[in-house]
């Protein structure tokens, strides 16, 4: 029999890729609590990177070090991004993330130290927040009461600049800790943050609380409970319209947006080693509440933008069950959400009836209530040393309400996705493989008005493969063939809907040959040809409408000596399209062609490392216009 913890590892490291695209997501509640925990320091490297992709240009560097002498701790890091967009305008924006600390250990019960922190974001386009800018410099203590409990209270300053507003005034706060208290049976987790931001005339608040219990009450069996609260509260500038400029005498106004987030969730799990057995129930309720407010608002404007009330509420439950043996390796899981989200406009003195009414309708045209079930299987079958089945199946339903009677948006929809996989490993140089994959997605709208919409869309797709490794020679290549079908139900009432068809021929090869210790030739390519026509699913008959031929390849030899690797090549593209006549004869409407030389260097150095991939292209088009165009990858990183 297979040791139990190795199976565990073997199965959740196939199972993780599966699921993270399969899995319900959630909005996040928790906050990071830990703004003056050093071990976001701890850690020496900077890295730079340049890249340079059409009319882009991208740079990113980021720097983390620290200095840790007896009973003093220092560190910095530091995060920038920079973005060049060159079309017919240019357009520049940044994006910079700057922290430094230090702390001085008195005592294993007391600390002290200073944080500041600099955020940065500029973007010379004509956006609500182009520019912004945040400095704070907070001093801080940290007192140890005993090893389970913690206390960070803070005192500081802060300066905000938003769209050519400078604030500036106090940023103080706490943060509080309980790490690993035991009491009787259960294991207690907690943290909790207070800071307030008085920057006047805005203020800046946040609330946040995480409790954790934990209870391992038989040796198969244990039990997690999590509750969670937070409030935020931030102030943004904005420009007035004129009418409120004119009123009220400002040139930006203030909306404040306060965001409340509550969470109680149940865990069971249970492990039986000896069966090869576990399972989870896990139980959530989740609630959110938004309230936006604006500061000045003028009953003169012709049109009153009212602030409003967000409110939403999920309820979930989601099971889980593997089994894990030798020859099988099997999980299910299966999950139910319910949610609903209400919106309501805020009523403020001096607004007419008529106008409040109409707000009113406006918001509740986005009321809507969902349920969304899912199931998924994954399973793998060991049928022999040399031969693996891997078969997966997710099923989706989700439907959607609306209660506004003039909202139409109100739909079922049905998702199903099948796959088998055959391995066989042929012998100790070849395996090869062959998969089957289908899905169904069906959309059906509830009412006449958006009925025209409901579609069934199928893709089928057949592929085959294999990996040929040797000593000296790798290769992995792969053919497949898919055809994609949408179908509208009802595209005789609207010529806006169509149904179609697009199918495609896809053929990928990646290989490698060692000539010698020091030198390999590379190779990676693909070619594509694909069609899409308008279709007719109860004949089952296309007529084409478009076709493009698409082909890659790259070509390089690399020379290695000690860390230096060196390589250099050929890099080829094209990319043509076809249209068809009334005849269904092809005709070209457009190419793009390039080829031109490719390079690839890699150096590393003990701590460093630099890496360049680039290449030059000749472009030419259908139109005989050529142009030439440089592309490039530059990268490096120390590791101190």
């Amino acid at each position: 029999m297979l040791q139990y913890p190795l199976a565990v590892k073997r199965f959740l490291y196939s199972a993780i890729l599966f699921f993270v695209f399969t899995s319900t997501s959630y909005s996040q509640v928790e906050v990071d609590t830990s703004k003056f925990h050093l071990s976001g320091y701890k850690y020496k490297s900077a890295s730079a990177i340049f890249d340079k992709q059409l009319n882009t240009y991208f740079f990113n560097y980021r720097i983390k070090y620290f200095l840790e002498k007896d009973n003093f701790f220092t560190g910095i890091k530091e995060n920038f991004t920079s973005t060049i967009t060159k079309t017919s305008e240019k357009n520049i924006k940044d994006e910079q993330y700057l922290s430094a600390i230090g702390e001085y250990k008195f005592s294993d019960i007391f600390r002290a130290g200073v944080l500041i922190d600099n955020t940065l974001y500029s973007d010379d386009r004509k956006t609500a927040i182009n520019k912004a800018s945040q400095i704070n410099l907070s001093g801080y203590t940290k007192i140890k009461f005993n090893s389970n409990i913690s206390l960070t209270p803070y005192l500081g300053l802060s300066k905000n600049k938003q769209i050519s507003e400078d604030d500036s005034g106090l940023l103080y706060g706490a943060e509080g800790f309980i790490e690993q208290l035991s009491l009787n049976d259960f294991i207690i987790n907690s943290s909790a943050r207070f800071q307030n931001e008085d920057i006047s005339p805005r203020k800046n608040a946040l609330r946040v609380i995480n409790t954790e219990i934990n209870n391992q009450f038989d040796s198969q069996f244990s039990n997690k409970l999590l509750a969670g609260y937070s409030e935020q509260r931030k102030d943004f500038y904005f420009a007035a319209d004129p009418t409120t400029s004119e009123e009220f005498g400002i040139n930006n106004n203030i909306q404040s947006r306060t965001e409340s987030n509550y969470l109680i969730q149940e865990k069971l799990n249970y492990i039986s080693p000896d069966d090869n057995l576990l399972f989870d129930l896990l139980g959530r309720v989740y609630w959110r509440d938004i309230d936006r407010t604006t500061r000045f608002i003028s009953l003169n404007n012709s049109n009153v933008n009212l602030d409003n009330k967000i409110n939403e509420f999920r309820l979930e439950f989601a099971g889980n069950i593997s089994f894990i043996s030798e020859i099988l390796q099997a999980n299910l899981r299966a999950s139910y959400t319910e949610r609903e989200e209400k919106h309501e406009p805020k009523r403020i003195d001096g607004i007419s009836d008529f106008s409040f009414n109409e707000k009113s309708i406006q918001e509740a045209q986005k009321n809507n209530f969902s349920q969304l079930s899912t199931v998924t299987f994954l399973g793998k079958i060991n049928l022999t040393r040399k031969d693996l089945l891997i078969t997966s199946v997710f099923h989706r339903k989700l439907r959607y309400d609306t209660q506004s009677e003039i909202n139409f948006d109100d739909r079922d929809e049905l998702l199903t996705i099948a796959r088998i996989q055959y391995e066989r490993k042929i012998n100790a140089i070849f395996t090869a493989f062959i998969n089957t994959e289908a899905s169904l997605n069906k959309t059906v709208y509830i009412f006449k008005e958006r009925s025209s919409n409901n579609n069934i869309n199928r893709i089928i797709k057949l592929s085959g493969g294999g990996i040929f490794k040797t000593d000296r020679f790798e290769s992995k290549n792969n053919a497949e063939v898919s055809a994609n079908y949408t179908v509208y139900e009802f595209e005789e009432l609207s010529p806006n809907f169509k149904s179609y068809s697009f199918r495609q021929l896809a053929l990928r090869d990646s290989s490698q040959l060692h000539i010698s210790r020091r030198m390999k030739l590379t190779g990676t390519g693909y070619l594509k040809f694909s069609e899409q026509g308008d279709f007719n699913w109860d004949d089952f008959k296309s007529r084409p409408i478009r076709y493009l031929s698409e082909a890659f390849c790259e070509i390089k030899l690399y020379y290695t000596y000690n860390m230096i690797s060196l390589g250099a090549g050929i890099r080829y593209f094209n990319l043509s399209t076809y249209g068809y006549d009334n005849d269904s004869n092809k005709k070209l409407l457009s190419r793009y062609e390039s080829i031109g030389p490719v390079s690839d260097i890699t150096i590393a150095l003990n701590s460093v490392s630099l890496s360049f991939y680039g290449w030059y292209e000749f472009i030419k088009t259908e139109n005989a216009v050529n142009r030439n165009m440089a592309n490039m990858n530059l990268k490096a990183t120390i590791a101190f």
